[in-house]
């Protein structure tokens, strides 16, 4: 493992969009295969992750930012934040801001660029909030170092996601 230093963070652009999706594709696998439903990946395929990130790039949500994390042109992680978005159990956000998501190859685990992502989208523990699976106790924990508890919201996905609960995280 590099020095987390030796990553570069920068906006992406659309030539980025193929490689960040398979990145973020394999991210996703390594994260939660052991909890969502096998035949969830017959859909979710890499191909569909690419084209959310062409779309997305192509057209950026307004308020939103992402930085990407490379090293020697490959993409190691990235982090979205963007305007909070309203839940369909929970209602309401309670932070302007949210956490849309933050992922790093898990060859990256435990190297502190999760740490660099986190501070250069919400800096200083900006006030913010984000949705977490309840089973990711290694998600939750990073979270918690981040300032993140816990406020009692809690969603309820269905069954392409096996009915995956997810809690909201606030600071």
């Amino acid at each position: 493992m590099m020095n987390v230093m030796d990553a570069e963070l920068r906006q992406p652009s659309p030539v980025d969009a193929e490689r960040l999706g398979r990145m973020n594709y394999e991210s996703w696998r390594d994260a939660y295969a052991s909890f969502l439903p096998a035949d969830f990946w017959g859909e979710a395929t890499e191909r569909r992750w690419i084209s959310n990130w062409v779309d997305r790039l192509q057209s950026p949500q307004p308020g939103s930012t992402t930085l990407i994390a490379l090293r020697d042109d490959e993409i190691l992680g990235f982090a979205t934040v963007g305007p909070a978005r309203q839940n369909p159990t929970a209602g309401a956000p309670v932070r302007d801001r949210e956490l849309w998501s933050i992922y790093v190859r898990a060859s990256e685990y435990g190297s502190g660029l999760a740490d660099r992502l986190m501070e250069a989208v919400l800096p200083q523990r900006e006030p913010a909030e984000l949705w977490v699976f309840e089973a990711n106790g290694r998600a939750r924990r990073f979270y918690a170092r981040h300032g993140f508890k816990p406020d009692g919201a809690r969603h309820l996905f269905g069954p392409e996601f096996g009915g995956q609960a997810e809690i909201r995280l606030v600071r």
